[in-house]
């Protein structure tokens, strides 16, 4: 660095305007965003999820001329390198801010000093970004001496912030991945209840053909339990939204389609005046509430884009699945309703117009086909199914 330059940065009464004001910044959206993102229940950082959205953005972009198999493999790995950018973010954020407010005393030798073994030639900036660094971290080598009180108290505070960011960091990684595991297990859950499907025929079969009403409730309340958790979970860390499992039917938005379809089965396409105890059981209807709600906390978050579709051709794919439904539970001995009952069906339909839009959101914004998500995935593709034996040799 030229000496003039090096005399100008290191000039306090010039250095200080520029560079204190945007430090305190720094410091100040780093801890902000920390706040918003690790304590915070209800909040999400416009910060970091505006950094984390176009990072997953520009993945995904990346990602789609690539074939499907090696795409899924991909975007598996968004969400760790998304929190590993998270983690650089406030890291970079704290230890610059905090450079800054250094920088204008770093040559000053009335303020700083070097420590023994050093050649005691001036300090500059680059020093100033390295003993942010190593006060961050808490190391403390020695080799750059804060002598002023003022800058010797900062630097502690600055350790302190560090050992803050790093306990506040290891404490999300605990909170949030549990979660990832518990909506992979609920997913796997609904599929073996569901048989595959994406509606409900298999538990009505299961469960209502075989009068199992008391048990089924139970399993309902159990589910929505588990879904409300579910939501709540992506209200408190935003980030839940971008697991992103290699296989469709691993994934929570397969959950929502399912529960969708269990939903719409029981209440509106059963038979009610053979199954009143089943289209009115308050835990169906419990259910029901339970997943808009939750797919309306769901829509408030910024990482949920809900895009326009084609009302006419949903309208169509949907009014075909539920012939399909009432078809299969119709071959099975389910009393079902009958195409002569417009204002059930229209019910269905209406369901179905309000929950779709935020179910086929959540699987385009993780790049998910929404014919992967509404698909029959057989035991074998579940990879549920019994393997055959090797053959002796």
């Amino acid at each position: 660095m030229p000496t003039e330059t090096a005399g100008l940065l290191n000039t306090p009464g010039l250095l200080a305007w520029i560079a204190i004001p945007f430090g305190l910044l720094l410091i100040g959206v780093s801890l902000a965003d920390i706040g918003l993102t690790v304590l915070h229940v209800q909040a999400e950082s416009p910060v970091s999820s505006k950094l984390t959205r176009g990072f997953w953005t520009v993945l995904a972009a990346v990602c789609r001329p690539m074939g499907r198999r090696v795409q899924g493999r991909v975007l598996a790995l968004g969400m760790p390198l998304m929190i590993a950018l998270t983690l650089a973010f406030w890291v970079v954020c704290s230890v610059l801010g905090f450079a800054l407010l250094f920088a204008p005393f770093i040559g000053d030798p009335r303020w700083f000093a070097s420590g023994p073994g050093q050649s005691g030639a001036s300090l500059g900036v680059a020093d100033a970004l390295y003993f942010s660094a190593v006060s961050f971290l808490t190391i403390g080598f020695g080799d750059v001496v804060p002598l002023h009180p003022l800058v010797r108290w900062l630097a502690v505070s600055e350790g302190a912030f560090g050992l803050l960011t790093i306990s506040l960091s290891v404490t999300y990684l605990l909170s949030l991945y549990p979660w990832v595991t518990r909506k992979m297990a609920l997913t796997a859950v609904l599929n073996q209840e569901a048989g595959g499907r994406v509606d409900g025929a298999a538990i009505a079969q299961r469960y209502v053909l075989t009068g199992r009403q008391a048990m089924l409730a139970d399993r309902l309340r159990w589910l929505n339990d588990e879904l409300l958790m579910a939501g709540q979970a992506h209200s408190s860390y935003p980030l839940l939204f971008f697991v992103r499992p290699q296989q469709a039917h691993e994934s929570f938005v397969r959950a929502l389609a399912v529960i969708q379809g269990i939903v719409c089965t029981l209440r509106y396409l059963l038979d009610d005046k053979t199954y009143p105890d089943v289209v009115n059981d308050p835990q169906l209807l419990v259910l029901e509430e339970g997943l808009l709600y939750t797919l309306h906390r769901l829509d408030r978050s910024s990482h949920l884009v809900t895009k326009g579709t084609d009302p006419d051709a949903e309208a169509a794919r949907v009014e075909a699945e539920q012939r399909n439904v009432i078809a299969a539970l119709s071959d099975a001995g389910v009393a079902v309703v009958r195409l002569d009952q417009p204002e059930r069906l229209e019910a269905a339909a209406g369901f179905r117009a309000a929950t779709d839009p935020y179910i086929l959101a959540y699987a385009r914004n993780v790049d998910y086909r929404p014919e992967d998500i509404w698909t029959t995935y057989d035991r074998w593709e579940r990879d549920s199914a019994l393997k055959q034996a090797p053959k002796a040799a």
